[in-house]
């Protein structure tokens, strides 16, 4: 029994050898790996914690362009109201202006039919007179009279001249 018990005594020293020498290279080669795969989440987590950086100046970068556009759209607002108020008095002195330069026309044009009138009644009056004059000379006039009548016209007349 002897014998039995010494080989498996080398048996097990060998397959103790043999896993030592094996967890040496394989530890190695599985220590590697891992420092490889440490080193590359260490490389992905820098890039990540870089992409992070670079998204969150991105992001004020946009942030204070949309406070500037808001600032500037009030601007513009303020400047769009401004001017639409301009316009409006604008208006509303050209419209006065208009209405005014209308009053002034039709007033004109009422003094000019009034006069237009006026020297119609005149002209009416005076054509009746003259016919009533006639009417009355020819009706109590003689001969004599009427060119005595004649005569103190002329007169008048060259008076006049």
């Amino acid at each position: 029994m002897e014998g039995i018990v010494m080989e498996s005594v080398w048996v097990a020293v060998g397959f103790v050898v043999f896993v030592a020498l094996i967890w040496r290279r394989v530890g190695a080669a599985v220590g590697g790996m891992l420092d490889d795969r440490s080193q590359k989440i260490k490389q992905d987590l820098d890039e990540a914690r870089a992409l992070r950086e670079e998204a969150l100046e991105e992001l004020h970068q946009f942030q204070r362009l949309h406070r500037e556009a808001a600032e500037e759209a009030k601007t513009m607002l303020k400047n769009a109201e401004a001017t639409a108020e301009r316009i409006r008095e604008n208006a509303e002195k050209a419209a006065a202006e208009t209405v005014k330069r209308r009053e002034v026309q039709a007033s004109a044009k009422i003094k000019a039919a009034e006069a237009a009138m006026v020297k119609e009644l005149q002209e009416r009056a005076a054509n009746l007179a003259i016919a009533t004059a006639t009417e009355i000379i020819t009706s109590k006039l003689d001969e004599k009279a009427s060119l005595e009548l004649v005569d103190t016209a002329v007169g008048e007349i060259e008076k006049l001249n």
